[in-house]
């Protein structure tokens, strides 16, 4: 189902939306007639008499143009209602099939078209009196629709066409098409001089001829003009300025062809295919390699969700989200087709029987496969075109590129369109904090010196109140939550910085925070607040033979605590350590207990490491170091629960981390390929490397997406919470996506910036260090795919 993320305003609505998609969901249940459930089941492909009377019955509800407003004969619903009502009907037997006249050309007419066409046409396309074609595409013009080569001259009151058009998405079904042609092909530029006519195509000198497509059945035409005249009242708009036209139809057309909810529909049914087809009539999901494909693609799904709604929003709110589109439409066709692809390999030979009653739309009496699932090969085959279709993803990608490349996007502009007034309040300060105190040459200085912690950047820090940011106003804080964090974490991981302010303030802020029984708690987060760094010492070697797991044994009124924790992140320079340790009391050595230490305590050692980035860490080794029992913070299913819960925390805060240094680390690529030139062109401008820049920002913008949903996980006051599973997944789905896009981000970097990107006196390096380290603390992309997987099961 489409997580939905509310604004204020939409919270105020949720109610509505609820009831709405009850409303929806109880009409749908049963309207769909048996034969054509059937046949949809069964996998056939549409005929035009299933999709007439499924149209008609739509229309007898009023809800046959979810998109048009009501004075057209439409719903009026918002587009969230329509993104509700596509996610629905994808959850029943419904016929699904492209009925381009009621997704764009019906809207076209509305925006651009006269009173009379309005009155003539939208009718008749609402009851499937007439069924439409759009006329764009041409033999020696597919994704170039600019340099069409069909004709129209005027004579007297009417056009005479002449061209061919093809690739007409159900053209057979069609009696009318909107066709682009060039009505003055003396135009200096190529996009002028194009007009829109709305064709009869019973007209005399009109033939359609089908194609047969590769699986067999047909799905689009090639269509002939031989001089066929067209009444100039069917021209929409001026003549000669339909480009304009053009492109707001395929602005809207990408909207909804990134196949959101069917891409949620084919996910969810994904797991019925594996069924029985396993090992002893297991599932396939049982299986590691075909469990992480699909845990791979629930990540990427849930990633296009979660940039959906904004962008919903911002249409809905009178912007042109084009770049957003176009990214929807690539992520969307591609994770559809990966998903039949993995059905297909599920299916094995029974995918190969070819079933030829379901091109006529009805299913064999007997099944030649189970479930007819053989005929799942002709939607296979049949969704190879929709990367074509709309603006190729090429195409898409360019598109892309030249935001890019252009500067027109989050790489260079502010982030404030994702952020409140209060968090764009923040970030400026700290971001003004950071360019004072903090540049690449004063970080270079650090490193090179003894410094491990900037006084005038952790002060500055301090006065920001950022320290108090997350703390409850009954502890003096502000209130803040999750959501207000990732903004400054997402600056510190752009400017690099050294100190540990996630792993030694904001992780043991959070243990405390909810130690409600550790009677020293108020003084340790006070001491946090004016700048104590403590460290949260939780990790120990995985070596059987090499380990030294720490413990606690009873030692009057407190504990002794042995063993070793490697690479305990800010305990360099740490004030106190907060340390996990196993209780051995002789009763139950399983359970275990936190504990807080100052790091002069008699028996603590620390010795200090550095990672490969230049962040300080330690080995904490505990030589029969003695607490008292009042510093117990929590044992036993608390204590388990205190830690694992701000550790998800953490990962949350780490992954926005690792955003703002892909962030920056992209911009630095980007502003490089500007200038470095080679054999005479800067390399910004080679198409294969911009499209691989391309792909990174991509990945980043999912990254991005994936974050703010694992920090809504937390809730407000306008959020509700979730289950304790989803939000593991969402953390999870964070992690995989900021870890794997990360490292890949952090090494083509180095390569797009050749031999000078290797040089330790080069920011991108230290980009490229920052990223991959960042994958590999609290669990690299792969521990989290595979925690995916597991997670499946208790969803």
């Amino acid at each position: 189902m489409l997580q939905e993320q509310p604004t204020m305003t939409q919270a105020a609505n949720a109610v509505d939306l609820d009831a709405f998609r009850a409303e929806v969901r109880g009409f749908l249940q049963n309207a769909v007639p048996d034969d054509i459930a059937l046949a949809v089941r069964s996998h056939c492909l549409v005929t035009r008499e299933q999709a007439m009377r499924w149209q008609r019955i739509l229309h007898a509800r009023g809800w046959a143009a979810p998109g048009w407003p009501v004075q057209h004969g439409g719903t009026g619903w918002s587009l969230a209602q329509q993104a509700i009502f596509r996610e629905e009907i994808t959850q029943i037997n419904a016929p699904v099939y492209e009925n381009i006249g009621i997704d764009t050309i019906g809207p076209t007419l509305i925006r651009h078209g006269s009173a009379a066409q309005q009155q003539r046409f939208l009718g008749r396309m609402l009851s499937f009196e007439d069924f439409w074609a759009q006329g764009y595409s041409e033999p020696e013009a597919g994704s170039d629709l600019a340099s069409l080569r069909t004709t129209a001259r005027r004579e007297g009151d009417h056009y005479v066409v002449s061209g061919s058009k093809i690739w007409q998405s159900y053209g057979h079904w069609a009696n009318w098409a909107l066709v682009l042609v060039r009505t003055n092909p003396d135009s200096p530029r190529k996009q002028d001089g194009i007009s829109v006519l709305l064709i009869d195509l019973n007209s005399k000198g009109v033939e359609v001829r089908p194609i047969r497509f590769m699986h067999g059945g047909v799905l689009h035409v090639q269509m002939f003009f031989d001089e066929v005249r067209v009444p100039v009242e069917n021209l929409v708009g001026t003549e000669s300025a339909g480009w304009a036209v053009a492109k707001g139809l395929l602005v809207t057309e990408r909207l909804f062809v990134a196949r959101v909810a069917e891409c949620r529909a084919a996910l969810m049914e994904t797991p019925h295919l594996a069924q029985g087809r396993g090992v002893s009539g297991a599932s396939l999901l049982d299986q590691d390699v075909y469990a992480r494909r699909y845990a791979e693609l629930d990540i990427r799904v849930r990633a296009m969700e979660a940039a959906w709604w904004p962008t919903v929003r911002a249409v809905e709110a009178g912007q042109e989200p084009t770049l957003e589109a176009s990214l929807l439409k690539l992520q969307g066709n591609e994770v559809l087709q990966d998903l039949h692809q993995l059905q297909q390999d599920f299916l094995g030979t029974d995918g190969l029987v070819f079933d030829a009653n379901a091109l006529t739309g009805t299913p064999s009496t007997t099944p030649l496969v189970p479930e007819h699932a053989g005929n799942l090969t002709l939607h296979m085959w049949r969704y190879r075109g929709i990367t074509l279709g709309g603006g190729t993803s090429e195409v898409q990608r360019g598109i892309v590129a030249k935001a890019i490349f252009g500067g027109q996007t989050a790489l260079e502009q502010p982030l404030a369109a994702d952020m409140s007034e209060e968090q764009v309040m923040l970030d400026e300060g700290v971001r003004r904090l950071l360019a004072d105190s903090y540049s690449f040459d004063q970080r270079s200085a650090m490193l090179a010196g003894s410094t491990r912690v900037d006084t005038a950047f952790w002060s500055g820090y301090g006065d920001l109140g950022v320290r108090g940011l997350l703390l409850p106003e009954s502890d003096d804080g502000f209130g803040g939550t999750l959501a207000d964090l990732l903004p400054v974490m997402g600056a510190l991981g752009e400017a690099l910085v050294l100190e540990p302010v996630l792993w030694a303030s904001v992780l043991p802020q959070q243990v405390l925070m909810h130690s409600t029984n550790f009677e020293g708690r108020r003084a340790a987060l006070d001491g946090l607040q004016q700048g104590d760094f403590v460290a949260v010492a939780h990790t120990e070697r995985n070596d059987p033979i090499a380990a030294q797991p720490v413990t606690a044994k009873p030692d009057g009124d407190g504990w002794l605590l042995t063993g070793r924790n490697v690479l305990v992140l800010g305990a360099d320079v740490a004030h106190r350590v907060i340390v996990r340790a196993r209780l051995d009391n002789g009763l139950d050595t399983g359970t275990f207990a936190l504990f807080d230490c100052a790091v002069n305590t008699p028996g603590l050692t620390v010795e200090n490491r550095r990672l490969h980035d230049g962040r300080g860490a330690a080995d904490v080794i505990w030589q029969g170091v003695r607490v008292s029992a009042s510093k117990r913070l929590a044992e036993g299913e608390q204590a388990a629960r205190i830690l694992d819960d701000a550790l998800a925390f953490a990962t949350v805060a780490l992954c926005a981390e690792s955003v703002g240094s892909m962030r920056r680390a992209l911009a630095l690529t980007v502003e490089y390929m500007r200038t470095r030139k080679q054999f005479g062109k800067s390399l910004a401008e080679y198409q294969a490397l911009q499209h691989r820049v391309v792909e990174h920002y991509r990945s980043w913008v999912h990254a991005q997406s994936l974050l703010r949903e694992a920090a809504a996980a937390w809730g407000n006051t306008s959020t509700p919470a979730v289950s304790s599973t989803e939000r593991a997944c969402r953390v999870s789905a964070a992690k995989w996506m900021a870890g794997k896009a990360g490292r890949a981000i952090a090494l083509d970097c180095l390569q797009l910036h050749g031999a000078v990107g290797l040089q330790d006196e080069t920011a991108i390096s230290h980009h490229a260090r920052r990223l991959a380290a960042n994958d590999v603390l609290l669990g690299d992309h792969h521990h989290h795919l595979g925690r995916m997987v597991a997670l499946r099961g208790r969803v």
